[in-house]
């Protein structure tokens, strides 16, 4: 259960800047306003919007986010708290306590539904993710699997948009040529006993996207760890690592999503995730695992 500590990088962009920047474009785009209209409004060049929403400068000005906010739709208290949660323009890191995590390296966002409809949009957004998981995650599932597991009483917080969340959310796609990895808990090779007729082509439809994964890598790579390595990740649970307008980023989803960077905390479940791929099981073997336990679930449901 020991993860190396990567080096810390020289400069880091706070989780909470890098997370805004996404949902200010994501948020114009699904208006169909272009970015003149936005730097019209706010009297600012078009690059500094460009800018913005790279995270490259965060917004210096906290009023000029709570008028993009409004313009873009964005009522009380979502763009108050969002207002607050803006970093300062120029900061200097102090690692403090055991987590070894300097302010702003940590942001928690509870702001309900679209507070998880940001989370949704990271991970679609990342250029990269590596995720740890108990469960077959979003973008991996059939149709009657994610039906299943989206039922009340068995998600308490949707990974995919639903009708309740807000309409941009709907319109965020995964990104192209996004490389995604992910590490898949033994526990789903056997877990859903009760509805073995669904679960069995879920592990089919794996398999059969492990059997297509590029051998040269990138894309989309399944691989499964198994029970017996204990580990730093078993600890923390689901959890992913995403890289998103250049910067690397801890997510996760417990109470309220939640990102993190920079801190010992988030070196040590980046390094986590890097341990358990290390550990999970090839991929001839992942493959051949997942159609044994399909064969096991197809006996069982029709026994």
């Amino acid at each position: 259960m020991h993860a190396v500590l990567p080096s810390r990088p020289d400069i880091l962009k706070p989780p909470a800047q890098v997370v805004i920047a996404l949902y200010l474009r994501l948020l114009r785009e699904a208006r169909g306003m272009h970015q003149e209209k936005a730097a019209d409004f706010l009297g600012v060049s078009v690059s500094t919007i460009s800018r913005w929403e790279r995270a490259e400068p965060p917004i210096k000005h906290p009023d000029d986010l709570r008028r993009l906010l409004r313009l873009y739709g964005v009522k009380n208290p979502h763009r108050s708290f969002l207002v607050q949660s803006l970093p300062p323009w120029r900061r200097d890191r102090v690692e403090t306590g055991s987590a070894r995590r300097a302010l702003h390296d940590h942001w928690a966002d509870p702001a309900e539904t679209e507070a998880t409809a940001r989370h949704i949009a990271v991970m679609r957004s990342a250029s990269e993710v590596i995720e740890y998981c108990m469960r077959p995650p979003a973008g991996l599932r059939t149709q009657a699997y994610e039906q299943l597991i989206l039922a009340p009483g068995i998600c308490a917080v949707p990974d995919v948009p639903v009708l309740t969340f807000p309409t941009w959310v709907h319109k965020v796609d995964w990104a192209r040529g996004q490389r995604r990895t992910v590490i898949l808990d033994e526990v789903v090779l056997t877990q859903g006993g009760a509805h073995a007729a669904v679960v069995a082509p879920q592990l089919r439809h794996l398999a059969a996207l492990v059997d297509q994964e590029d051998p040269a890598g990138g894309g989309l790579m399944v691989r499964i760890l198994p029970l017996s390595e204990v580990l730093f990740v078993n600890t923390v649970g689901p959890v992913a690592e995403v890289t998103l307008l250049g910067q690397r980023m801890v997510a996760s989803v417990g109470l309220f999503p939640s990102y993190e960077t920079g801190s010992g905390t988030a070196r040590s479940v980046s390094a986590g995730l890097r341990e358990a791929l290390d550990k999970a099981w090839s991929r001839k073997e992942t493959q051949a695992r997942l159609l044994s336990a399909a064969e096991a679930m197809e006996r069982k449901a029709f026994s």
